[in-house]
C-alpha cells in the first residue's frame, strides 16, 4: 500500500522496529491479550505528526484482503524530511516490511481509538399554552339576568336621546315578549320624529384582567319603512367594540332572531356591558335582545 509525504517519520519507526528482534513475538502477545503493545510502530500510528495519515492507510488496510505481509512505502519530496530523521533513515525509507499481524494489531487499534462520528437530529416543538391569571376566579354567570327572564335589574338604561319622558309618545322600551326561545326579551322601539335615535343599556360585570373572553347574545331588528341601513345594534365592554349587527340584519316584520358573538381580552377587574340601539332617520324600528352571555375563552 503505498501512502505519501506526511510518513516520512512513520516510515523511519516502522524500519527501526522491523529491525528489533522479537518484534512479531511481542506482537503475538499483545493480541492475544487484547491490549496494544505501545512498541515504535503503535507510537508512530498515535504521533500527532503522523496520526492522520496512519488513520486513512489503516482505513483502507483493515478492508483490503492481507494474507502473510504487507509493505508500506513513503515518497519522499523535495524539503519533505523532517529534521529529527537521520540520513540513514532518509535513505532507506522506499521499502520498509513488517508481517500482516503487526500491522493488523497497530492499525486494529488505533482504529478502535478513534471516535464515532455521531449525526444529532434536533425537533423542535413548538406549544401555545394560555396561562390564565393566577388566584382569580369570578361568580358565575358573568353577565347577571342575560335572559331577562327575571325583569330588568341589574341591567340600566343609562341614556335616551332624545331624552325620554319628554318624548314618551314616540319611544318605549322594556322586558316584554317575545324572547328567544323563551318568554321574554328587551325590546326597544323608536318612532320619534327625530334625524338621530340612541339607548344605551348597562351593566356592571366583574373580570379577571388579562383573560380572554367570548361574548354571545341574539337579538332582532325590524323597521316599518324596510329601510335596515340607518339601524345599528353594537355591544361594547368599556370602550371596547366587542360585536355588532351588520347592515343586512334590519328586517321587517315578522321578527328574525340573528346571533351575535365576538371575543375581547379584559383590561381590569370591573367593565360595563353596553349595549348601544342606535338609528339615523325616523324609521318606526324596534329591537330586541336575549340570551346575552360572557364566557372565559
Amino acid at each position: 500500500m503505498l501512502f505519501t509525504g506526511s510518513l516520512l517519520a512513520l516510515s523511519a519507526l516502522l524500519h527501526q522496529a522491523h529491525a528489533a528482534p522479537g518484534a512479531v513475538e511481542v506482537d503475538k502477545r499483545a493480541i492475544a491479550t487484547g491490549t496494544c503493545n505501545h512498541d515504535n510502530l503503535y507510537r508512530s500510528f498515535v504521533d500527532p505528526r503522523t496520526s492522520a495519515s496512519a488513520s486513512l492507510f489503516c482505513s483502507t488496510y483493515i478492508q483490503s484482503t492481507v494474507k502473510t505481509a504487507a509493505t508500506t512505502t513513503a515518497t519522499v519530496t523535495s524539503g519533505a524530511a523532517k529534521r529529527d530523521l537521520n540520513e540513514a533513515a532518509k535513505r532507506d525509507l522506499a521499502a520498509t516490511t513488517y508481517p500482516a499481524a503487526r500491522l493488523s494489531s497497530a492499525c486494529s487499534c488505533i482504529l478502535t481509538a478513534q471516535p464515532t462520528a455521531t449525526t444529532v437530529f434536533t425537533t423542535t416543538v413548538t406549544t401555545t399554552t394560555t396561562v390564565k391569571p393566577a388566584g382569580c376566579s369570578v361568580p358565575t354567570p358573568i353577565v347577571k339576568n342575560g335572559g331577562f327572564e327575571n325583569g330588568l335589574a341589574p341591567w340600566i338604561v343609562a341614556s335616551v336621546v332624545p331624552p325620554y319622558p319628554d318624548y314618551a309618545q314616540y319611544e318605549s322600551f322594556g322586558v316584554k315578549a317575545p324572547g328567544y326561545n323563551s318568554a321574554n326579551a328587551f325590546t326597544v322601539k323608536d318612532e320619534a320624529a327625530s334625524s338621530y335615535f340612541e339607548l344605551d343599556l348597562t351593566q356592571t360585570i366583574t373580570l379577571c384582567p388579562g383573560q380572554k373572553y367570548k361574548f354571545t347574545a341574539e337579538f332582532y331588528m325590524t323597521d316599518s319603512h324596510d329601510t335596515p341601513k340607518q339601524t345599528y345594534l353594537t355591544f361594547f365592554v368599556d370602550n371596547t367594540q366587542v360585536a355588532a349587527s351588520q347592515v343586512s340584519d334590519g328586517k321587517g316584520p315578522p321578527i328574525v332572531w340573528t346571533p351575535l358573538s365576538g371575543t375581547f381580552t379584559a383590561g381590569g377587574s370591573s367593565a360595563t356591558l353596553k349595549a348601544a340601539f342606535v338609528a339615523t332617520d325616523y324609521l318606526g324600528v324596534t329591537w330586541g335582545i336575549d340570551n346575552v352571555v360572557i364566557t372565559p375563552a
